[in-house]
C-alpha cells in the first residue's frame, strides 16, 4: 500500500531578493523574478508520511529537479531521484532546501543552481498560497481555537468551532517571511498567549510543515502549544512534539435564518427539532455550517451539536451523524432570501407552529422563505480568479487584482450588508459605471450575498447585479447573473 502523500501549496520568495521562485507558462523557464505570489509564483509541495523527503511541483504540474552537478531544471513530468529535496530550517525561520546531492538550491534572476553552502541567495521564505482564513485545531487536544472574550485569549477549547469567534486569519509579513495569527475581533496573538491591536516582533511566526500538520515557532525558537487550559501561547520545548502541532481547516459560512415572520429564527428545538422560535440575543443552536457537495452544490447543514438536518415524515430535525440522501438541500435564491428544495424535488415550508415540513413542488409564499445571515465572517477577505480584492494605496478605488488581500469589517441587519474597510470607509456603488468604492458614510450602500458553490460567495448590490472582477482589476456591480467573474472565494 502506497504511503499517504501530504500535499501544501505554496510560494518560495528567495531572502536575499524578497521576489518569488518562478516557472514561466512557456520553455519552463525558472527564475527568482516574481514580484507576488500569483499563478506562476505557486508551487505544490509534496511529502510521503514517514519520509523527510519533499517535492516541489509547479503549475504546470512538473517537478523541480537538480543533476550532480547542480543544474537546475523543471521540466520533469513525474518524481524521480533528482527531484527529491529535503528542507532545512535555520535559526532565523528560513528554509534552505537541499538536493538528493547534498547541495543547497538557490540563486539571482535566472541564474538558479545548487551550490555546497547557503548563503542569503539560498533561503526562502514560505507563504501559504491558500485563503488565509481558517479554523485552527490543536493536534493534541483535538480542539478548535476560538477567541474567549472574557479571558482575551485564543483558546483551543471548542469541539466544533463554532460561531464568528471561531475564526482565525493568518496574516503574512514578506517583509520578516513570517505570520501573524489573528483573532476574530482583529487582535493579534503574541507568543506569551496575549493579544494585541499591533503586531511587534513577539506576534510573528514562522510556520513548519510536519507532514500534514504546521508548527507555529517563535523569535526565541520555541513554539505554540495548547496544553494545560487550552491557552495558545508559546511552551519551553524548541523541538517539535505532538503538543507543538496544529491542523488547518477551510473555515465553511455559519448561518442564521430569519424565518417569514419577523423576530423569528430556524432554532435546534427539543433536542433536535428544527423550526422557528422567537429570539433575543444569537445562540448556537440558531446557527447552521453549511457544507457543500462539491459537484453538485447542493448543502448539508450541521447543527451546533455536531447533527445534520435529515427530512423524515415528522419534518426536518438534526439528528444524524452523517448526511445521506435526506440531508441534501439545493438552497434556491430569491433576492436575499432563499428557500430550501428537498432530495424529493418538493420545497420545504413551515406548520403554523413554525416546525419545518416537506411541503409541495410549489413554493409556500407565506411559509418558505428564509432570509440567512452570515454570522462566521465579521471579517471579510475576498479572492477572485484574478487576485485579492484590496484598496489601491491613496485613493478610494477597490482592485479585485491584488497580490495582497484588505480585510473588510461586515455587519448585516435582516440579510443586508455593508461592508466597510478598517478606516470606516464603507462600500458605494457608483452610479455612472457601477465602479464599487469605498468612500461612503455608514448608510452609502448595502448588499445581499448568496452562497451558490462550495467556497465561493456571489455579492449583489442594489442595482441588481452581481459585483464582478476584470483582468483589469475593475470591481465593478455589472454582472447579471452568477459567473465566473462574480464567485469570491471566502
Amino acid at each position: 500500500m502506497a504511503p499517504k502523500t501530504y500535499t501544501w501549496n505554496l510560494g518560495l520568495m528567495n531572502d536575499a531578493s524578497s521576489k518569488y521562485l518562478t516557472l514561466e507558462t512557456f520553455g519552463f523557464k525558472l527564475n527568482v523574478n516574481g514580484v507576488s505570489l500569483k499563478k506562476k509564483q505557486m508551487w505544490t509541495l509534496e511529502q510521503d508520511e514517514g519520509s523527510q523527503i519533499c517535492y516541489f511541483r509547479s503549475h504546470l504540474n512538473r517537478y523541480l529537479s537538480a543533476d550532480p552537478k547542480g543544474n537546475v531544471k523543471c521540466e520533469d513530468e513525474e518524481r524521480g531521484e533528482e527531484t527529491k529535496f529535503t528542507v532545512e530550517t535555520q535559526s532565523s525561520g528560513k528554509w534552505a532546501i537541499k538536493s538528493v546531492y547534498g547541495a543547497y538550491f538557490g540563486g539571482e534572476n535566472d541564474q538558479l543552481k545548487c551550490i555546497a553552502k547557503p548563503t542569503g541567495t539560498e533561503l526562502w521564505c514560505i507563504q501559504l498560497a491558500m485563503h488565509p482564513q481558517v479554523n485552527l485545531k490543536s493536534s493534541r487536544r483535538t480542539r478548535f481555537a476560538h477567541l474567549n472574550t472574557k479571558t482575551d485569549t485564543l483558546d483551543a477549547t471548542e469541539i466544533i468551532p463554532w460561531g464568528a469567534d471561531a475564526m482565525i486569519t493568518l496574516e503574512f509579513d514578506d517583509s520578516q517571511g513570517k505570520y501573524a495569527i489573528v483573532a476574530s475581533d482583529g487582535k493579534y496573538l503574541s507568543n506569551d498567549g496575549s493579544l494585541h491591536e499591533d503586531t511587534g516582533k513577539k506576534s510573528l511566526f514562522t510556520i513548519e510543515f510536519h507532514e500534514g500538520e504546521l508548527a507555529f515557532r517563535t523569535d526565541k525558537g520555541t513554539y505554540l502549544t495548547a496544553v494545560g487550559t487550552g491557552k495558545i501561547q508559546a511552551g519551553k520545548n524548541t523541538t517539535v512534539g505532538k503538543d507543538e502541532l496544529f491542523t488547518m481547516q477551510d473555515s465553511p459560512p455559519q448561518v442564521s435564518f430569519i424565518g417569514p415572520k419577523a423576530g423569528r429564527r430556524l432554532s435546534i428545538h427539543q433536542g433536535m427539532d428544527v423550526g422557528l422560535e422567537r429570539h433575543g440575543e444569537l445562540t448556537d443552536t440558531e446557527i447552521f455550517q453549511l457544507e457543500f457537495d462539491k459537484t453538485s452544490n447542493k448543502v448539508a447543514l450541521l447543527g451546533s451539536k455536531g447533527l445534520y438536518w435529515t427530512l423524515g415524515e415528522k419534518g426536518v430535525t438534526a439528528s444524524v451523524k452523517e448526511p445521506g440522501d435526506s440531508s441534501w438541500f439545493e438552497l434556491e435564491w430569491h433576492g436575499n432570501q432563499v428557500v430550501f428544495k428537498a432530495h424529493t424535488g418538493n420545497y420545504i415550508t413551515g406548520k403554523d407552529n413554525g416546525q419545518l415540513i416537506e411541503g409541495s413542488g410549489t413554493i409556500d409564499e407565506e411559509k418558505a422563505y428564509h432570509t440567512p445571515e452570515i454570522v462566521n465572517r465579521p471579517m471579510l477577505v475576498l479572492r477572485g480568479e484574478h487576485g485579492f480584492v484590496g484598496v489601491k494605496p491613496g485613493t478610494n478605488r477597490i482592485e479585485s487584482y491584488r497580490s495582497k488581500y484588505d480585510v473588510f469589517q461586515v455587519t448585516c441587519t435582516q440579510g443586508k450588508y455593508k461592508i466597510s474597510t478598517a478606516a470606516g470607509k464603507f462600500w458605494s456603488t457608483d452610479d455612472g459605471n457601477n465602479i464599487v468604492l469605498c468612500d461612503g458614510e455608514s448608510g452609502a450602500g448595502e448588499y445581499t450575498i448568496e452562497f451558490p458553490k462550495y467556497n465561493r460567495m456571489a455579492i449583489k448590490a442594489a442595482n441588481g447585479c452581481y459585483i464582478q472582477g476584470h483582468q483589469n482589476g475593475s470591481f465593478c456591480a455589472s454582472g447579471k447573473e452568477v459567473g465566473k467573474a462574480s464567485l469570491w472565494e471566502y
